[in-house]
């Protein structure tokens, strides 16, 4: 029989450690010898790449860092326009207040001193050679206390047009602010327990985290909800996960969502005012039970609707 040619090729490798020890040979076949250098050629360029994806990455990573710094600038701005809205609310109604108490004291002193039947001193001239005259009555008859009533009468009487001057273009201002206020969404949209913040959060059906771009109100079913503002009705509906939708816009600014609702009691196009009720809660689309999921944008951009909820808190 023909011996069968042997087609594998080995490699022979002669290692010496040292003139006196007998050199070491090692024997590679040619297929462990390829590949072994295939992994030497390879190696860095695996490195390289994974390099490369790593500066990558990390290039994103600032990316996110940067937006993430400027979105919670953009949230602190929100929350100081918020608290100067608060502020100037305040002070209106404070000043308010004032100018009513003092009118209020007023009418209390004026009727006051019309029940003790006091004249009220008027402006004389004082002619040295006009004739006088009259009984015989001690000074003491005339108390101080008297003359100290009248004179503040008429000191008062003379400040009243200035003060209810100030005090219409006060109310004026205060009627301008409450005009403005109504396109804006203070008014807390449904009653009930916040379940869910505003912010990243793990998802409650991957338990992954992402990000809430609003606020979760859980009640019973069927819970009103109401408008947050004056505006009017873009979308009444239904909008994929997020159930039964109201969408409405106040004025050029703000624009609220109310999501995942059991009934929807407006139309598209329905002018709605702060406190009406426009739908109630449910628990339709991609949800976990009976809620409301609440949005405001403000120019666009997602806003924590605590900031507005939170508004009128002082007033609980």
């Amino acid at each position: 029989m023909r011996k069968r040619k042997n087609n594998y090729t080995r490699w022979n490798v002669m290692v010496s450690t040292s003139p006196d020890k007998p050199m070491k040979r090692f024997s590679l076949s040619k297929s462990v010898y390829i590949s072994s250098l295939s992994v030497l050629l390879l190696l860095p360029i695996t490195i390289i790449t994974l390099t490369v994806i790593i500066d990558i990455l990390n290039g994103h990573q600032s990316k996110l860092n940067a937006l993430l710094l400027e979105k919670e600038l953009v949230i602190e701005e929100q929350y100081a326009e918020i608290n100067k809205l608060q502020n100037d609310y305040l002070v209106l109604e404070n000043e308010t207040k004032s100018v009513q108490q003092t009118i209020k004291e007023f009418k209390a002193f004026e009727a006051r001193l019309s029940e003790m039947e006091l004249d009220m001193p008027g402006e004389l001239e004082t002619v040295s050679f006009d004739g006088s005259g009259g009984a015989v009555i001690p000074e003491s008859t005339v108390t101080e206390e008297s003359r100290s009533m009248s004179n503040n009468l008429v000191d008062m009487k003379e400040e009243l047009p200035a003060l209810l001057d100030s005090f219409e273009e006060l109310l004026q201002r205060f009627e301008e602010y409450e005009e403005e206020l109504r396109t804006i969404p203070t008014y807390v949209p449904a009653e009930g327990r916040i379940s869910s913040q505003f912010g990243n959060r793990r998802d409650p059906f991957t338990r992954w985290t992402r990000f809430h771009s609003g606020i979760d109100i859980a009640a019973p079913l069927n819970t009103p909800i109401y408008a947050a503002a004056d505006g009017k009705v873009t979308m009444a509906g239904w909008n994929g996960g997020y159930g039964n939708t109201v969408m409405v816009e106040h004025d050029t600014t703000y624009e609220t969502l109310y999501a995942h609702l059991n009934k929807i009691d407006v139309k598209v196009g329905d002018s709605v005012k702060k406190g009406d009720i426009i739908g109630r809660m449910g628990t339709t689309g991609r949800s976990t039970g009976v809620h409301l999921h609440y949005e405001i944008k403000r120019n666009g951009e997602h806003v924590d609707p605590y900031m507005y909820m939170s508004f009128h808190k002082r007033d609980n």
